[in-house]
């Protein structure tokens, strides 16, 4: 996706979690700095209270420009977009001023990526609900990514080891979702998952559709949206050269992607996809949004508040997120 040494801006994501912790502590790996570039997009007294937790050895600089980041061993380069009253909010509480702030910071990173100033963005870890509390009134990082891109035609693809995901339905009601799954939105997915696949190096991504009720549907007994739509937008793509099949039984379809016949499974709600993968690869995964402008990538976690400020934040997941934008393969 991206060529060496990328220009990858990062936000710290809430500051009341545990987003700044595992902002140094990746950036206190000397690896990264072999092929990145990064941008911290946050605050810098923030950062420097979290370093004794992270037990990071690192100097934080404030800059006022994202192209003064050097990328120097040892250097965390932070753009300060938004100001931080850090006394509105306590670590491991969020609230409409941390909320505000996070969101902030991702729109700057995202506005500054835009105007060519880095090559990706990632998104730390932040709080929907704080965020909704600072008039940032979104679902999730999809659809505010799409706000301060302007681009509504996304898909959010969560990128592991083994399995990839996308999915038709995300942050709606349950009750939603099969009106949600019609041909027309079965096939957008599909489309934008093939490219989005292709933008990090698969030449034709093997996709795999799931139903959306028990058995496929049982012939239409049990639904019929496999018969009516999701069928239908299967072949719809596959006419236009997309490698993708199904619907295959959802209680099944990661057994098939497990035996290597997928690079990518297309789940038509949220939770099936999810707990499949997280079970599977919680930990390293990445959320990779396909169709936006520029690569937009986040960590798959939360703020984890519990355990903010307590030094025992993991920050594997935003390492593999640093790799992933960059265009290299996540270590083992």
């Amino acid at each position: 996706m991206i060529s060496h040494r990328a220009r990858v801006a990062v936000t710290m994501g809430d500051p009341a979690g545990i987003g700044p912790e595992i902002t140094l502590k990746a950036l206190a790996r000397p690896e990264i700095f072999e092929f990145c570039v990064p941008i911290v997009y946050g605050n810098v007294a923030a950062l420097e209270n979290s370093v004794e937790p992270a037990g990071a050895d690192l100097n934080i600089r404030a800059i006022d420009d994202p192209a003064d980041a050097k990328g120097e061993t040892g250097v965390v380069d932070v753009v300060e977009p938004v100001p931080l009253d850090l006394s509105a909010f306590s670590v491991g509480a969020g609230n409409a001023a941390s909320g505000a702030f996070s969101a902030g910071c991702f729109g700057a990173a995202i506005k500054d990526g835009m105007a060519t100033k880095s090559d990706a963005v990632i998104m730390g870890p932040a709080s929907k609900q704080a965020q909704n509390e600072g008039g940032y009134e979104f679902a999730g990082f999809r659809e505010t990514a799409n706000h301060f891109t302007g681009v509504d035609d996304t898909v959010l693809i969560t990128l592991g080891d083994t399995y990839n995901l996308a999915r038709v339905t995300t942050h709606v009601p349950l009750s939603d979702v099969p009106r949600l799954c019609s041909r027309e939105n079965v096939l957008g997915v599909i489309r934008q998952s093939d490219a989005g696949m292709k933008s990090i190096g698969y030449a034709k991504p093997r996709i795999g559709v799931s139903a959306l009720n028990p058995h496929c549907g049982e012939g239409g007994l049990l639904g019929r949206e496999e018969i009516e739509a999701i069928g239908p937008a299967i072949e719809d793509a596959r006419s236009e050269g997309i490698e993708a099949s199904g619907p295959y039984p959802g209680d099944t379809i990661f057994l098939n992607m497990k035996a290597g016949e997928f690079d990518l499974i297309i789940s038509m709600f949220h939770d099936h996809g999810n707990a499949c993968i997280k079970l599977a690869e919680f930990g390293t995964l990445v959320n990779l949004l396909a169709g936006a402008p520029i690569p937009i990538l986040t960590v798959h976690h939360g703020t984890a508040f519990n355990i903010a400020g307590r030094g025992i934040a993991d920050e594997t997941n935003l390492v593999c997120a640093f790799y992933t934008a960059a265009g290299r393969q996540t270590p083992a």
